[in-house]
């Protein structure tokens, strides 16, 4: 009796801070102009590589491009967006958050699009998952929110550790492999591992977190171009270490989360075993896993072009090659790669942002759920 009545009572707050944060909150603006020009230097920084590279023997190692293989490519894309769905659509349940499946797949895929643009690394991609989330199925309520992504980031991040351990661990048998292959990998496997341990930490302190939150507020009225409110802040810090909490306790639900997460992650290293067998390319899905784990802890590093747009095809390219993969070879399954997860789907997630930005210009978004729907009051 006393958890449900504090379950009403946090509903009850969470509600009213909701209205007040809706005044506060927006998307994040993306300036056209400046990331237009951002993604030009990126690609051009890349094609220089390429000049460099041969441009002529990439474009051979194109040409015996099988069209199922990318076709299966696409599809593994998309299913692995469904998967980190469905993930998280477990742990907004939990919170009595009501999107729908399809409500949440295409505000995974705008937060794609946002982190591709919006050049704060994975920051941006974030908050439009929890700005869509709290106004399309939350009614407002932002704590909850951004716990349900929070607990969702917490749990994606599980399998994509012990895959960096699995692959690293097999490319530190391959003598071939150059030093700077290994530290590189070593050190991401350590910078990602300790931001995870950090990450949770502030999540389940609220003394981190109200330090975090107040230190955050700067970069966020940039970035959403107006002052917040720093009232507001602190109490959706408290809202959502409630969340968190109350989150901590659904052992089901985090193991049923993890396995759709799991899921989400062979998908995706399954792109890149079939841009490797649209080329007739054979790589361990091992050393696929290592590289992969890599490039991505590389891109969420602010690097200061969207998506890492030249850097990380670089990287990813000179990887490839240090596990055994002809150079040309590489740098064609980098491209492929890099067409199915960043430019395909941020074209998707772009056309699913503007059809979310349109529902709510329209007063599409959804009332809140009952009080006791399932007695998880925020």
């Amino acid at each position: 009796m006393v958890k449900n009545m504090r379950s009403k009572g946090t509903l009850i707050t969470g509600r009213a801070l909701g209205k007040r944060v809706n005044r506060e909150t927006a998307i994040p603006k993306i300036r056209a102009s400046r990331s237009s020009a951002l993604v030009l230097l990126g690609v051009g920084i890349y094609i220089a590589y390429l000049r460099h590279l041969g441009l002529g023997e990439v474009a051979e190692s194109l040409e015996g491009l099988s069209l199922a293989a990318l076709s299966a490519a696409l599809a593994l894309s998309l299913l692995m967006v469904g998967f980190n769905a469905l993930s998280w659509r477990r742990m907004a349940e939990e919170l009595d958050l009501s999107a729908s499946f399809g409500d949440l797949f295409m505000i995974y895929l705008s937060s794609i699009f946002a982190n591709n643009l919006i050049p704060t690394g994975s920051f941006s991609g974030e908050t439009a998952r929890t700005y869509f989330l709290a106004r399309i199925g939350g009614g407002g309520r932002y704590d909850a929110a951004l716990a349900s992504v929070a607990a969702s980031r917490i749990i994606t991040a599980v399998p994509f550790i012990l895959g960096m351990v699995l692959g690293i661990g097999y490319i530190t048998r391959l003598h071939a492999v150059p030093g700077w292959a290994l530290t590189a990998c070593f050190g991401m496997m350590v910078f990602s591992v300790s931001a995870g341990f950090a990450f949770v930490g502030i999540c389940f302190e609220e003394r981190w977190m109200q330090r975090t939150a107040a230190a955050a507020v700067g970069p966020l009225e940039r970035i959403f171009r107006r002052e917040l409110d720093r009232e507001v802040c602190s109490g959706a810090v408290s809202g959502f270490m409630q969340s968190m909490i109350l989150l901590r306790e659904r052992r089901g639900a985090i193991l049923e989360a993890l396995a759709w997460a799991i899921a989400g992650w062979i998908s995706l290293v399954m792109v890149a075993l079939a841009a490797f067998a649209s080329l007739g390319v054979e790589v361990s899905p091992l050393a696929i896993l290592a590289v992969y784990s890599v490039v991505i802890v590389f891109q969420t590093l602010p690097l200061g072009l969207p998506g890492g747009i030249g850097l990380v095809e670089i990287l990813m390219t000179a990887l490839f090659s240090a596990i055994g993969v002809p150079i040309h070879d590489a740098a064609a399954v980098t491209i492929l790669i890099r067409l199915v997860q960043l430019w395909f789907l941020a074209l998707l997630g772009g056309l699913s942002a503007f059809h979310l930005i349109r529902r709510i210009e329209r007063g599409g978004e959804e009332p809140a759920p009952p009080a006791g729907s399932r007695g998880a009051g925020i």
